[in-house]
């Protein structure tokens, strides 16, 4: 069993002790380029383990705090279990100080805390002018009533007891569950001799195996697993909240750039436009005008883009959720509820943070009912989820698409279908799942059409089957299963190619009622020397006289000797009964011509309905009766 794993992520503005609370307690060093020790700053995320037994594994990441590396900031803090804020106790809050609150609160980050360092540095007036002035800013942000803690890294001052509570904190979190699919977005990609192409970066989602395939998003291709490291001790797999270093094959680093995504999850693509819920800073200087340039970051990406508005022109500071779009310059790979930071392209300053809706979108309309739309998209359950794609995007599919569909794995999903079965929300039809709304719905549809069918046509069986088939809105193979689940339960019927309704009894209509019965009886007037059939009923039309033809021929009213020739059933069977008398056993061509006394044009169809009818049996020259 592996160890619950957790990780503590610290921010703050630039020169307030991050790195040096961070070596306070674990005795590493993070900083570990040569830029960063010349310059004294940090431009790359630094991680170090805090705690290993076990039963638990506990890293700290140190994020940059130079307004120029904000990038690697929102990388790093993305996913993690403990937030610090680190806020020197000499400066107080500075600007970055509060983008990094702002950016902290957009990313909605777990166990806020506050850490005053350099406390030894000030006197406690100062320090309760300090401690008022951060009040007024995390007022209404995540880090609202959070706990504060009094340090300094050089004397040690309260980092024992820091570290006991972080402990303490930790020992009654309950870790993340491995659920959905895996996924890792990188933030490092190097080559090691001997071993090859390694990428870094924490597992947000799910687990991964040494021999594991998995896709590299954007660039969706295929790359194996070789082996995994957790702080440079080799482990056979590794799950969600680990900081993970994977050794890879069949790509190298100059391929490979932070940003790109490591996934399990194969259906699921990459994508130029995603639809946002946007919370706005209030702090923005300027107004965001439409399709204005903007640049995204979630997980670890950055790209840039544009913002398309549905319901206004442009954006200014407000408490108001903004629900828009986002056409991004490359591709990234994102999935629904993910969280990201906007900021303006130039000058730098963040515009808001919020949730993805929907990622792999497709372009909407201006106007309230998309933000209506988008609104309601963003505040679903997994089960309106499910019933809601099931009703709208795919409705006949089977759990394994619907895990993918909605990043879910398998165990995750079975309660709530099962759920949604026994309240009757959805349908399983032959291992697919399809929602009943949807279902009624089609059903509603073909009910109704076939119900005018049957006023305009009551002579007929009923429809053909392929034409309702392409009543059904779905693809071709999943309409004919719909249709067929219907006959089998009975709420349709078949006969041969034709649909109809149970309750559906063909009929001659009150109105061609006498027309017909006036023909009829001039066709039996007639017998076998008949004309041909639209003679008998002048009053109809051909489409009438056409499904007439159909209607009594399936009744056995008359007997079709071909198209157009026509006679009556008594007629037939009178005739057919008296010559079988005449010539018991068989009979020839001329036996016949000299019996029924008819012409070629009379005879020959009369004998080939026999045969057809299967009452006769043609041998050469002579014809038995069967």
């Amino acid at each position: 069993m592996q160890t619950k794993q957790y990780t503590i992520g610290m921010a703050g503005h630039i020169d307030h002790g991050k790195t040096a609370l961070t070596q306070a307690l674990t005795g590493v060093d993070t900083d570990r380029l040569k830029e960063e020790k010349d310059r004294k700053i940090s431009i790359e995320l630094g991680y170090a383990p805090l705690y290993q037994d076990d039963d638990m594994g506990l890293s700290i990441i140190d994020v940059p705090g130079h307004e120029r590396f904000i990038r690697q900031m929102i990388a790093g803090v993305s996913g993690v279990d403990i937030t610090l804020l680190v806020i020197a106790a000499d400066d107080g809050v500075m600007p970055q100080t509060i983008e990094h609150l702002e950016i902290l609160h957009f990313l909605n980050v777990d166990n806020p805390i506050i850490v005053l360092t350099k406390v030894d540095l000030v006197d406690d007036e100062w320090l309760t002018l300090v401690v008022s002035e951060l009040e007024e800013y995390t007022r209404g942000t995540v880090f609202n009533h959070a706990p504060i803690y009094y340090v300094d890294s050089v004397s040690r001052t309260g980092i024992d007891r820091l570290y006991a509570d972080l402990m303490a904190t930790l020992a009654d979190l309950k870790p993340r569950e491995s659920t959905g699919y895996f996924r890792m977005p990188i933030d490092q990609a190097f080559h090691v001799h001997g071993i090859g192409t390694v990428v870094r970066g924490t597992i947000i989602g799910g687990h991964i195996h040494e021999n594991d395939r998995v896709i590299l998003q954007p660039k969706n291709r295929y790359i194996d697993i070789k082996s995994i490291q957790q702080f440079g001790q080799h482990v056979s797999e590794s799950s969600i909240g680990h900081r993970t270093a994977l050794a890879i094959k069949g790509v190298g680093t100059d391929e490979i750039k932070r940003g790109d995504v490591l996934t399990s999850n194969v259906n699921q693509p990459s994508s130029k436009r995603i639809d946002i819920e946007l919370n706005i800073s209030r702090y923005i200087q300027r107004p965001v005008k439409q399709r204005s340039p903007i640049k995204l970051h979630t997980g670890t990406s950055e790209v840039y883009g544009r913002i398309v508005l549905f319901d206004r022109n442009e954006i200014s500071a407000t408490t108001e959720t903004v629900y828009a779009q986002l056409e991004l310059d490359d591709a990234v790979y994102t999935l629904r509820h993910d969280l990201f930071i906007l900021r303006r392209a130039t000058p730098a300053e963040t515009i808001g943070g919020g949730r993805v809706i929907q990622s792999a979108t497709k372009k909407h309309r201006f106007g309230q009912a998309t933000v209506k739309q988008l609104q309601q998209e963003a505040q679903q359950t997994l089960e309106e989820r499910i019933i809601d794609y099931l009703t709208n995007d795919d409705p006949f599919i089977s759990m394994e698409v619907l895990c993918t569909k909605l990043n879910v794995n398998e165990s995750e999903l079975v309660p709530v279908l099962q759920k949604l079965l026994q309240q009757n929300d959805i349908r399983e039809i032959n291992n697919r799942y399809v929602s009943d709304q949807w279902m009624e719905r089609q059903f509603a549809n073909c009910q109704t059409m076939l119900s005018s069918f049957h006023e305009t046509y009551p002579l007929l069986n009923g429809m053909d089957k392929s034409t309702l088939v392409d009543k059904v809105e779905a693809s071709k193979s999943v309409s004919k299963r719909v249709v067929d689940h219907w006959i089998e339960k009975g709420q349709f019927i078949q006969h041969d190619h034709v649909i109809a309704l149970p309750s559906f009894r063909p009929f001659i209509p009150d109105q061609i009622q006498p027309y017909v019965d006036s023909g009829l009886a001039t066709l039996e007037h007639d017998g076998l020397m008949v004309n041909e059939w639209s003679h008998y009923f002048l009053q109809l039309t051909d489409k009438e006289m056409e499904d007439l033809k159909h209607f009594l021929v399936e009744r056995g009213q008359v007997v079709a000797l071909n198209d157009t020739m026509i006679i009556d059933r008594h007629v037939f069977d009178r005739t057919v009964t008296d010559f079988k008398q005449h010539h018991p056993k068989s009979f020839t061509l001329h036996d016949a011509k000299q019996f029924l006394q008819l012409s070629r044009k009379y005879l020959i169809p009369f004998l080939e309905t026999c045969d057809r009818l299967r009452l006769t049996e043609r041998e050469g020259d002579q014809r038995y009766w069967v």
